[in-house]
């Protein structure tokens, strides 16, 4: 008997996600349902009428292999996607592969395929995630070559490692209402993935101020964008990633994250500064503090807060920062710091502060509200203890002695809050040690200043180093509340400490109120949309 000989076939190979979770009786429903598509699809069916067409079920799912046109699988695809989308109760993921395979009867002497082209498609379809129409480089071609217009709607997505150290190169079909844009994640957590250069990842290809300024606008009015644009970039990381988890290998294979990291240490800083600059400059006469210290102030809290909240924290940093220099900074300069415009300015970055910072720190542990209330409270007593304890230190001493307290105060709380934060000692230790000496090294240049006329480097390391010192004892008392509450929390004790640092005496009862109404307001709907879980 002649061996069977391998023919070109086009596979569509497709599972339903999620389908191995599913209790028994709805993965039947599933499956029939998933059947009954397919038996109705038109390019099933034409491919029927010829004897072109193999239908292969896989347990979650099935291969289709197609021996007519190279244009079945897609059509197939688009229509099952759009069937999928109108009446059915789950989703798919798709892959399409052309290569060999050979025709054979299996043991219920039904016909079968097998081979190479079999096992690359359904690698291909692995990539995806729900809603994927993914195909090789090979079904790409067979499309081009066609002349078919949906040729134009595969996006080179590059090449990803699958089983046994094979690469596929992947391509991504997707139209209005077909497919989605989105590259999947286990391409995009794959470190050996080598990407076109074209392909765009949240604000990639755009120009990197336009991209910037594209961020700030999402933490100003729509904050949760943060999450998606980060999960785009890299799903290993979280919302509120810091330099501290990266790993060398994620920074070298990934172009976006390299720019982010651009972003929020060059970019958006020097914006806001350019910013805080212009409009202040006409009011400078009448500033307690001017333009230039309150940038340092700026940059060296924004950079710090990187490293010891979270990329996404140092960003809303910069913005609470500016925006304390932009609207605090005029209300100062026009009313005077007892004024009420003083006061609601405050008030206003506070209750945007906590918004914002929420989207950022999604709340993972559900607590009580008298534990959230308790272990808010908990850090800013602890903060004022240990801020109260240097000053006694400092008082009445020399400078060089009170800037030696001063950074030996930093060096222990930096390497504390990584520690409790971060959960990586190792990691942490060396970040630690190295900011912290550096910390204690402006500290000391700034001291030895002090005998020497007011320069402009002077004022830029003192203004810079209070800066590192507000973010430390800010970092401190979230931290503390975050481990004895949650991230909730942990923002109501960090902005608690900001209104400590801007506003006194009865000027401060506003803002704070308004911190514990945002809190409010807060967990009522985080309780409403978790009925269930509420504690």
């Amino acid at each position: 008997m002649a061996a069977p000989q391998s023919e070109l076939a086009h596979i569509l190979f497709l599972d339903a996600v999620g389908y191995s979770a599913m209790p028994v009786d709805q993965q039947a429903t599933v499956f029939r349902q998933l059947q009954d598509f397919v038996h109705d699809c038109r390019a099933v069916d034409d491919a029927s009428a010829a004897g072109a067409v193999v239908r292969t079920p896989t347990g979650d799912g099935m291969a289709l292999a197609f021996f007519g046109e190279s244009t079945q699988p897609l059509r197939c695809a688009c229509e099952l996607a759009e069937r999928i989308h109108a009446d059915g109760n789950f989703a798919v993921r798709m892959g399409i592969h052309s290569g060999p395979v050979v025709r054979q009867l299996d043991v219920n002497g039904n016909t079968n395929v097998s081979g190479d082209g079999i096992n690359i498609a359904q690698r291909v379809m692995d990539f995806g995630d729900g809603g994927h129409i993914l195909m090789s480089l090979e079904y790409a071609k067979e499309l081009q070559d066609a002349g078919d217009p949906a040729a134009d709607d595969c996006h080179d997505i590059g090449l990803a490692a699958a089983k046994h150290g094979r690469r596929i190169h992947l391509f991504n079909y997707h139209r209005p209402a077909v497919g989605t844009p989105d590259v999947p994640v286990k391409v995009r957590k794959d470190d050996d993935w080598i990407r076109p250069k074209q392909l765009r990842l949240g604000t990639s290809g755009r120009n990197i101020f336009v991209a910037t300024l594209q961020i700030l606008g999402w933490l100003i009015v729509a904050p949760t964008k943060w999450r998606t644009h980060v999960h785009r970039i890299d799903p290993r990381l979280s919302p509120n990633f810091s330099v501290i988890d990266l790993t060398g290998a994620q920074v070298r294979r990934n172009p976006d994250l390299r720019r982010l990291l651009v972003q929020v240490y060059l970019v958006c800083p020097g914006m806001l500064a350019l910013l805080v600059l212009i409009v202040l400059a006409p009011f400078r006469d009448n500033l307690t503090v001017g333009p230039v210290p309150m940038i340092s102030m700026m940059i060296g809290m924004g950079w710090l807060a990187t490293v010891l909240l979270g990329i996404g924290a140092g960003f809303i940093g910069f913005v609470i920062l500016a925006s304390q220099a932009l609207i605090q900074g005029t209300a100062l300069a026009l009313f005077g710091p007892k004024h009420m415009a003083n006061v609601l300015a405050v008030t206003a970055i506070c209750v945007w502060g906590f918004v914002a910072l929420s989207a950022v720190f999604p709340v993972a542990r559900r607590r009580p509200v008298w534990r959230e209330i308790a272990a808010a409270i908990v850090g800013v007593t602890v903060l004022v203890l240990v801020a109260s304890a240097a000053s006694v230190l400092e008082r009445n001493k020399s400078v060089t002695y009170s800037t030696v307290v001063q950074a030996g105060t930093a060096f222990v709380l930096i390497n504390v809050i990584i520690g409790l934060r971060w959960r990586r000692w190792s990691r942490g230790f060396m970040f630690g040690q190295a900011i912290s000496a550096g910390a204690a090294a402006l500290w000391l240049l700034g001291a030895t200043a002090t005998n020497s006329e007011l320069t402009v480097g002077r004022v830029i390391i003192t203004a810079f180093t209070g800066g590192l010192e507000s973010c430390v004892y800010w970092a401190t008392a979230f931290t503390i509340a975050e481990r004895l509450g949650d991230a909730r929390a942990a923002i109501a004790a960090g902005l608690m400490v900001t209104v400590i640092l801007n506003a006194t005496g009865v000027s401060s009862v506003v803002p704070l109120a308004a911190i514990w109404i945002s809190y409010a307001v807060l967990r009522q709907r985080s309780d409403a949309a978790q009925p269930s879980a509420a504690g």
